[in-house]
């Protein structure tokens, strides 16, 4: 037996990808900054737009040419996909501190 909803059906969604959805819809411009991150050791806190300013400047490191001092590894245009896999930390690992002081 095949029921159907009484309520129309749902829209389709936007046609943009996940980054653009989570973190640069116009709408958030608007937002107030909030707390997004809190190190439960350090109690060190990290807000939305902090978050976002990173992960900008990540993408930037990744797809900026080598002779601008990035990785060169294109852009989404390009047809490149680049999947990054770390530990779900603000706090740096002791050897990632190594020569930084």
């Amino acid at each position: 037996m095949y029921l159907k909803s009484p309520y129309p059906d749902v829209p389709p969604p936007p046609e943009m990808n996940v980054h653009q959805l989570f973190l640069n819809r116009p709408d958030q411009a608007e937002w107030k900054d909030y707390t997004l991150f809190i190190d439960p050791k350090t109690e060190k806190r990290q807000t939305f737009r902090q978050f976002v300013g990173r992960m900008q400047l990540g993408m930037t490191a990744l797809g900026a040419p080598v002779a601008e001092g990035g990785l060169g590894l294109g852009t989404w245009e390009s047809g490149e996909l680049i999947g990054i896999m770390s530990q779900n930390s603000m706090v740096r690992p002791a050897f990632a501190n190594e020569g930084l002081d």
